[in-house]
């Protein structure tokens, strides 16, 4: 119907509908408190006449009112800089089934009953099953159907409070036992300990993968984004390719390619398939991420990564290597020696994006280690530096990465425990 409407009144035109059906347990004290699904609709639509460009966004089928408004539009815009006529191989056709629903109970009781001697859990289940179709009039056409699948808990003793949480792309994914064991642990640790608060200072820090892959996936997303290096606004331009910008123990890579990614993505809004992009190799700046707009301006190849509209680059699934660091984070208070240890975050803000000056509120415990122990509870803290000065000082990592992902993050990630070295911190 949409491209009938469009004949001979554009040059080009592409649509991708997107359905997502979804399935969501929220717990709390304990018990499940909502089992509910529901399903969503969305259609985006590329245009394109004499050089000029539009794109369409609307909930549910589009109308011919808003079909008719964005090729109008399109008499009253400038040509497009970064226009580039549709094309590429056809996109890919995938479908996998559907995981089973009935299971995600499951999931809340062994991660409740697996979190020993805290006073009650809260969290959340979210299992999603994605459908997507792409068309264009350069007779190009794909679909595909994905499972995704992440769990998030928090856990109460006294005034302290944990949150684990994992992602994945099938219910066996999760090891449920897992957030409820790291919830008990830490809290158990911190448990009796005094109270502090933190004072403005530069210290070392231990991350756990939460608070690591939020950081590295924000520089991902706004540093490594082909349409950010276009306006000026990343920190790195075309010439650092190929230098040394960050640690050489930070290898970061995007592999929304992955099938074992909760991210996963056959193809992209433009119906490319992406591809693994490096984005530092042992600290060296190595790649971008691209729409085969912004590849095309940079004189660069695309890499798949128009994910969620046509104007700009996005990272899909972040990958943090592990190093030869410890895997319980006892060990890694040892290796840590004297510091804080971050557990999680939210509320991260950027005061110059160019620059990287950003700050992110410590969320959950927040502990101050002495001689390799956790000898105070930090009451309040916020890191308050640079991405740069993170990425420079990534002194250790773990040897496990975890798969993790949460409301409050905005790009899921593989990430290890990281410890850095000389970061600012205030509360």
């Amino acid at each position: 119907m949409i491209f009938k409407l469009l004949a001979g009144r554009t040059d080009e035109a592409a649509v991708v509908k997107i359905k997502q059906l979804n399935y969501m347990i929220r717990f709390a004290n304990d018990e499940i408190t909502v089992f509910k699904n529901w399903q969503s609709e969305n259609t985006f639509i590329y245009l394109s006449k004499a050089r000029k460009t539009a794109f369409v966004g609307v909930t549910g089928p589009p109308t011919v009112e808003k079909i008719e408004e964005a090729v109008k539009s399109l008499a009253s815009l400038p040509e497009d800089p970064l226009y580039i006529p549709l094309g590429g191989p056809q996109p890919a056709k995938y479908h996998e089934p559907p995981e089973d629903f009935s299971k995600l109970p499951d999931l809340v009781k062994t991660a409740v009953d697996s979190a020993q001697g805290v006073e009650r859990s809260a969290g959340v289940v979210h299992l999603a099953y994605v459908t997507v179709t792409y068309e264009d009039t350069a007779g190009r056409e794909g679909s595909y159907s994905v499972n995704r699948i992440y769990m998030t808990m928090r856990s109460f003793l006294g005034e302290l409070s944990a949150t684990s949480a994992a992602a994945g792309r099938r219910i066996g994914d999760i090891k449920a036992e897992r957030l409820g064991e790291e919830n008990s642990h830490i809290l158990r640790l911190a448990k009796g300990l005094p109270q502090t608060r933190a004072e403005p200072s530069r210290t070392s820090l231990l991350l756990t993968p939460l608070v690591f892959g939020h950081i590295i996936s924000e520089i991902a997303a706004v540093w490594a984004s082909g349409s950010e290096i276009l306006a000026g606004s990343s920190r790195y331009t075309k010439d650092d390719l190929g230098r040394e910008v960050a640690s050489p123990l930070l290898t970061v890579i995007d592999i929304t390619h992955s099938q074992e990614a909760f991210g996963y993505t056959p193809f992209d809004m433009e119906g490319l398939t992406p591809r693994p992009v490096d984005v530092y190799k042992k600290g060296v700046l190595a790649g971008f991420l691209h729409t085969r707009r912004t590849a095309h301006a940079l004189g660069m190849e695309p890499t798949g990564h128009a994910l969620y509209n046509w104007a700009r680059p996005t990272p899909g699934h972040v990958y943090i290597s592990p190093g030869d660091g410890g895997t319980d984070v006892e060990d890694l208070f040892r290796e840590l020696k004297n510091g804080v240890y971050i557990h999680n975050n939210w509320y991260t803000r950027f005061q110059n994006v160019k620059t990287g000056q950003f700050s992110t509120v410590g969320r959950d415990v927040a502990l101050e280690v002495k001689n390799g122990k956790p000898a105070a509870v930090i009451k309040y803290i916020r890191i308050a530096d640079t991405l740069e000065n993170v990425a420079k000082n990534v002194a250790l990592l773990s040897k496990e990465t975890k798969q993790v992902y949460w409301w409050d993050m905005p790009t899921p990630t593989h990430s290890p425990y990281a410890i850095l070295n000389n970061i600012g911190i205030t509360t």
